[in-house]
């Protein structure tokens, strides 16, 4: 009952009012830094919860630190989001709470709902791994069919180019967004230097751009050492990712549309990494 009370009104909050603590005009760039896999390590979870300025953080659901570290995200002032497992083109082991091709509709709804229960002072959901199971267009329907009932928006981490799943938030009125940038697909400081250089190019031409990280040591070196200066330094607004949501309107896919994308599935995965 908790979850089901609360919930609604810290994303009305969030969605709605969207308060700027930057000194920067509205014009200059923003972007949104999510940490994924969180819940795991409580070491590297504690650094990545207090880490400078408006980072999102983004918890498996039932990882042995998850309650902890996301009461702990959100008392930092961090956004909260689920970290939704889901079927990999190369079958990769989930973990508990996982979204599977050949589920049945019903469970794979309870298993959903749990998830979405499972983190506390979640607003948001992004997909771990799910190269394959982005790409299907009849569960992507019921993932959206399921989260347009609550206050949940949705970053689609683009595991994949086939993905369909943020066609499919904006088909049933979801806010959404999508991953722009991983940072550290290479685990080295130069390669994630390079990203979030990348980053920030993407941002300042098109206005705003979404990356996605992991707690690896060396990933919050970089983020413990850059992001206290960025505004400074570089002229960019680092925010929550829900201020850069798209999407409003409901929208549902034609049946024509749905049936011809239910043919094929394409291509493999872009940038599935070790841990997403």
């Amino acid at each position: 009952m908790r979850w089901g009370t609360l919930t609604p009104l810290i994303f009305s909050l969030s969605i709605s009012l969207f308060p700027c603590h930057s000194a920067l005009a509205a014009d200059h760039p923003r972007i949104a830094i999510i940490i994924d896999d969180l819940g795991d390590n409580l070491v590297n979870g504690l650094r990545a919860v207090r880490l400078s300025g408006d980072v999102t953080c983004s918890f498996l659901p039932f990882a042995p630190y998850t309650k902890d570290l996301a009461r702990q995200a959100h008392f930092q002032d961090k956004e909260v989001m689920l970290h939704l497992p889901m079927d990999s083109l190369d079958d990769r082991h989930l973990g508990p709470g996982g979204l599977k091709v050949g589920m049945l509709r019903d469970r794979f709804v309870k298993v959903l709902r749990e998830d979405l229960r499972a983190v506390p002072y979640a607003t948001g959901v992004n997909n771990h791994m799910g190269s394959l199971l982005t790409q299907l267009p009849e569960n992507m329907e019921w993932l959206m069919t399921e989260l347009q009932r609550y206050p949940f928006y949705f970053v689609d981490s683009r595991t994949t180019r086939s993905t369909v799943a943020r066609n499919y938030a904006m088909s049933w009125g979801i806010p959404s967004q999508k991953r722009d940038v991983f940072l550290d697909n290479r685990q080295t400081r130069p390669a994630i230097i390079r990203q979030f250089r990348r980053l920030l190019a993407i941002a300042k031409a098109r206005g705003q751009a979404v990356a996605i990280g992991h707690p690896y040591d060396v990933t919050l070196d970089v983020l413990e050492e850059w992001l206290p200066r960025l505004a400074r330094d570089e002229g960019v607004e680092l925010v929550h990712v829900s201020r850069l949501l798209d999407g409003t309107g409901r929208r549902p896919l034609p049946e024509l549309d749905m049936a011809l994308a239910k043919t094929e599935i394409n291509a493999g995965p872009v940038a599935e990494s070790i841990s997403q």
